[in-house]
């Protein structure tokens, strides 16, 4: 079995490519129980730490999965993950024509990576938008909490727009300066993107509810 961090989200929700909504509430449920604080199959087998990072890997890829357009970003980057890996069967094709493919896979891929750049480069940069940008180049937040040193509590908060159960605004604002300069993102037009949206929300909110820093 693949350690945690190298299993995708299918793998930690013990799930197939394919599955279908209820299969994947289903599937989430029961590894949440399993996993659970206050589990009695968990005593002795895993340490606190190592149980709340696998229910952390379990929150994010229901997260993920239960969300039909996240999920669609998330099986794209994945196919093209696989389809890196996958071995290449020699074929009888001449220089000239490798070179046309070459030459059209590379446009091809410019011109998606330019129609993502438009789209993030357009209007605000919400929870939902931060998280298709970070599926879009491959990222799980574990690894961007390793690079950040952000927990992924945290990071998990911010795309989920969970404004009352983040810290003060100047610890928000560097965990996503962090977050964005991660993933590929000027953090400067995110962060003023994204703080408006938090101080907005948190002019509604008590200021008691805001979690400390840790």
């Amino acid at each position: 079995m693949k350690a945690l961090h190298e299993q995708d989200h299918y793998s930690v929700l013990e799930l197939r490519p394919g599955a279908s909504l209820d299969e994947i509430d289903r599937a989430y449920r029961a590894m949440r129980d399993t996993y659970d604080a206050e589990s009695l199959a968990l005593y002795s087998v895993f340490s606190d730490r190592d149980a709340a990072t696998i229910r952390e890997r379990i929150e994010d890829a229901y997260r993920v999965l239960s969300d039909p357009e996240g999920r669609r970003v998330y099986d794209d980057v994945r196919a093209g993950r696989e389809s890196l890996a996958a071995p290449r069967a020699a074929s009888p094709t001449s220089e000239m024509e490798s070179a046309e493919i070459g030459a059209f896979e590379s446009a091809s891929d410019s011109f998606r990576d330019l129609e993502s750049d438009i789209d993030e480069e357009a209007g605000e940069f919400d929870g939902p938008k931060l998280r298709r940008a970070r599926l879009r180049r491959g990222f799980e937040l574990d690894q961007i909490s390793d690079i950040t040193k952000v927990s992924v509590a945290n990071l998990a908060r911010i795309e989920d727009e969970e404004f009352a159960d983040l810290p003060a605004t100047v610890y928000v604002r560097g965990f996503v300066t962090a977050y964005s300069r991660t993933i590929g993102l000027d953090p400067t037009r995110v962060v003023a993107s994204y703080l408006a949206r938090v101080e907005q929300a948190r002019q509604v909110q008590p200021h008691g509810r805001f979690r400390s820093r840790s």
